[in-house]
């Protein structure tokens, strides 16, 4: 017969073990708790490196754009002939770009171009690089004279390099739009060839007249090599020349009416401050361009040049 000592003992002990699992149970939940909170502070503190690597690596991005900006402007022309008055935007749209424009003197004649490479930003700015090179290498070169000349054998230069008539399936269509301009001194002419481009010319009576070039790019297998690329010529006088890239006409008015500025309202610019100043003229260009897109951001490089010959 179970006594009472008995029964109460066996109590006491059921109740022990019972707090001893209770106990056990909140161990392991105080372990857990621990764990996880180590692991948040391990991940917090990966979290953190991570970010710092992150803002490390923009600012080693931001120093590069910095740089190659710097070498991009260095490639844009340092003086003017004296022979010409001229102005210029170039903007190009994320630090460096495709667009660029060269100028020099040739003796008799002066090299004025405004090149829309393909792309902007970093794949533009090195396209324009080799484009640069190019027409250092053409200046040089006894066989090239003719404004449509440069733009034949530019393009001929740059498939060869990118290998774009190669290969029959080779889908490279890199290159360049643009617009030449060689100004005659002596005869007060100026010989014209565009790609994809033209020039527009400020008569004295204060309409603007657009001479267009030939609807192929310069490079891409769509060109064929030897592409005879036209020259225009017609009287200088003392009329201002503009030249510019598409990235002037494709800027975007504000919502919600979105529109293009447009080769319209540029006309229409050009023709009510027809003052023979190209600085004026390029000034009212870009008083325009930013009334016409308010708060809306470029989107795309931009270049633009007026000039006249003294």
């Amino acid at each position: 017969m179970e006594t009472s000592n008995n029964h109460e003992e066996k109590t006491d002990l059921s109740e022990i073990a019972k707090l001893e699992e209770e106990v056990s149970k909140q161990n392991k939940r105080i372990k857990n708790l621990e764990m996880q909170i180590k692991l948040g502070g391990n991940l917090a503190k990966e979290l953190e490196r991570q970010k710092s690597l992150a803002i490390e690596a923009q600012e080693e991005v931001k120093k590069s754009l910095q740089y190659s900006s710097r070498i991009q402007g260095a490639m844009l022309p340092s003086s003017l002939p004296d022979d010409l008055t001229l102005a210029t935007i170039w903007k190009p749209l994320n630090v460096v770009g495709g667009d660029f424009y060269v100028i020099k003197d040739l003796g008799e004649t002066i090299l004025i171009a405004v090149i829309d490479c393909t792309g902007h930003g970093v794949p533009g700015a090195l396209l324009s690089t080799l484009t640069g090179s190019i027409f250092d290498r053409l200046i040089h070169d006894p066989n090239v004279n003719m404004a449509g000349e440069y733009l034949m054998a530019a393009h001929n230069l740059i498939s060869a390099m990118l290998g774009q008539h190669v290969d029959s399936k080779a889908k490279s269509n890199d290159g360049f739009d643009g617009s030449i301009c060689l100004v005659h001194k002596q005869t007060k002419t100026l010989s014209f060839a565009g790609a994809r481009s033209s020039v527009f010319l400020l008569q004295n009576n204060g309409e603007p007249l657009e001479w267009n070039g030939n609807r192929k790019s310069v490079g891409g297998s769509r060109t064929p090599l030897d592409y005879p690329f036209d020259t225009h010529e017609f009287d200088l006088g003392d009329q201002i020349v503009v030249m510019l890239t598409d990235g002037i006409l494709d800027v975007m008015s504000e919502e919600p009416n979105l529109f293009l500025f447009g080769k319209d309202r540029l006309l229409n610019i050009l023709s009510l401050w027809n003052d023979q100043d190209p600085e004026r003229i390029i000034n009212n260009v870009e008083i325009a361009l930013d009334n016409h897109r308010g708060t809306q951001p470029f989107r795309d490089d931009m270049t633009m040049v007026a000039f006249r010959l003294n």
